[in-house]
């Protein structure tokens, strides 16, 4: 009996206050999950950043300009900074502390600021997120990401800073709220330079007429405050990457480089790759003979030897080529955004490439069938002037995207639209509702589109699973030995 109460009891105080009970909830199942895991080294792109974090300190103190990666912004390495010295003077191991990093990213990303948006961009005074909608959220994001928190990686760091600005600037009205929100998507910039493109349409949301709320409007005066607080937060972030490309490289850019002014832009390097391989992945187990996983693309391979692809050396001139050839590049596109939705592995690097992983891909088919379904039907059912501000923020969230579909495809570049998917299926799916409502036939009919689409969807990645370079992969075992090239 007693038991009983206290439980309810729990129940009750749980969901009286869902942010901070999903916020430590999530911490504590994403922390158990990691700190138990088989991983017990940081490897490559990982291993690069907090090598980055210690070039703070190469000269046996803290010196800002001693960093000089022209890859990398400054950012990120620098709030792992001290974490080096914690390696250093106390003998802890590098991933016991980017695993720290990676449980608070996960509980306030999937419990707190997701969520967030999510009310935000609902009609004013929506109800807030329940726990249980959240924790949904953050269980789809452990079954499917949950890799990724182990490491040292911008990946998600990034896409937290990207959410939690734009969440500043939809729900906040003061000087501080700008000015967070500047701070934030500025950071994500710095995070993962791709981001950068998701910097005009924030500003255009920052722009956009608010809603009057309350009594009194905000006076314009104010208003224009909150935004001239987010032009600071921007340029307090970009200022200091700003200082370190004019002492290293000569160049006054507050953006990340990614190659020195004499040297081939690296996006267009990424856009020839695009032609040539489909996805790639990277391994650091021993059943595959080497870490780069590059899944072949003959017909883009055959697309880059037209005369309007060969030579191409600007982004005009691949634009040109985009208008001489739209039907191959728009197929060539198709195969990048599958690839970039069609999660195998959980992280980002696979311990075992030749394991079954059809179950992890038939509940991300599931949960990516049911995001498309239920936005479509949000947006059909229900058109408003207010959709503007979704379409913008939804503009910014997915700019990213769009820049990174074209090169070569890795599940990280598609980030932002499966955590858009994943929301929307944890937030507004109603299955009991929608059964209880629907017609047999109704129901007949939603179920066979579903299992179309999912057979659809294991019959396009098996193909694509054979195109791995080396040697081709098999998603199951009736399939047969996959064939051997070598």
């Amino acid at each position: 009996m007693r038991t009983s109460v206290f439980l309810a009891a729990a129940k009750t105080a749980l969901a009286r206050h869902p942010t901070r009970s999903a916020v430590g909830l999530l911490a504590l199942l994403f922390g158990a999950y990691l700190y138990t895991n088989s991983y017990d080294t940081i490897y490559y792109d990982a291993q690069g950043y907090w090598d980055l974090a210690n070039q703070f300190w190469g000269l046996g103190h803290f010196e800002f300009l001693a960093f000089d990666s022209i890859l990398r912004g400054y950012l990120f390495p620098l709030i792992l900074s001290p974490l080096t010295l914690l390696t250093a003077y106390l003998g802890w191991a590098p991933l016991d502390l980017t695993r720290a990093v990676g449980v608070v990213t996960a509980a306030f990303l999937f419990g707190s600021v997701g969520p967030g948006i999510w009310r935000a961009l609902r009609a004013p005074g929506a109800p807030v997120v329940p726990l249980g909608r959240r924790l949904v959220f953050g269980l789809l994001g452990l079954a499917l990401w949950r890799g990724y928190f182990n490491f040292s990686l911008t990946d998600f760091p990034a896409l937290l800073a990207l959410l939690g600005g734009l969440w500043a600037l939809l729900r906040g009205r003061s000087v501080g709220s700008g000015l967070v929100a500047g701070l934030a998507l500025a950071a994500a910039a710095n995070f993962r330079p791709v981001y950068a493109a998701a910097l005009p349409l924030a500003a255009c949301l920052c722009l956009w007429p608010r809603p009057a709320t309350g009594p009194l409007a905000r006076s314009r005066a104010a208003e224009w405050g909150r935004r001239l607080a987010f032009v600071v937060g921007i340029g307090l972030v970009l200022y200091p990457q700003f200082v370190l490309n004019k002492a290293h490289y000569g160049v006054s850019s507050p953006l990340v480089l990614t190659a020195k002014p004499e040297e081939r832009n690296l996006y267009l390097g990424q856009l020839r790759g695009g032609f040539i391989s489909q996805k790639y992945e990277t391994n650091v187990g021993s059943d595959y003979p080497q870490p780069q996983m590059f899944f072949t693309d003959k017909a883009g391979e055959e697309l880059l030897g037209e005369p309007e692809f060969r030579n191409f050396d600007s982004i005009p001139s691949y634009l040109a080529g985009v208008a001489a050839h739209p039907l191959d590049v728009l197929a060539l596109l198709g195969r990048h955004l599958f690839n970039g939705l069609d999660l195998q592995y959980p992280t980002p690097y696979p311990q075992e490439i030749f394991v079954s992983t059809w179950p992890l891909a038939w509940l991300n088919y599931t949960v990516l069938i049911i995001g498309a379904g239920v936005l479509v039907w949000l947006g059909w059912r229900r058109p408003t002037p207010a959709y503007v501000r979704v379409l913008i923020v939804l503009a910014t969230m997915l700019g990213p995207c769009a820049v990174s579909l074209p090169v070569v495809m890795e599940c990280r570049f598609l980030m932002p639209l499966h955590l858009v998917l994943c929301a929307t299926a944890a937030f507004a799916f109603q299955p009991r509702r929608l059964w209880r409502t629907a017609s047999p036939i109704v129901r007949t009919v939603g179920l066979s589109l579903y299992a179309l689409l999912v057979v659809g969807c294991f019959a396009v990645s098996m193909d694509h699973q054979l195109q791995l370079a080396i040697k081709p992969r098999v998603l199951f075992d009736w399939q047969g030995p996959a064939p051997e090239p070598w």
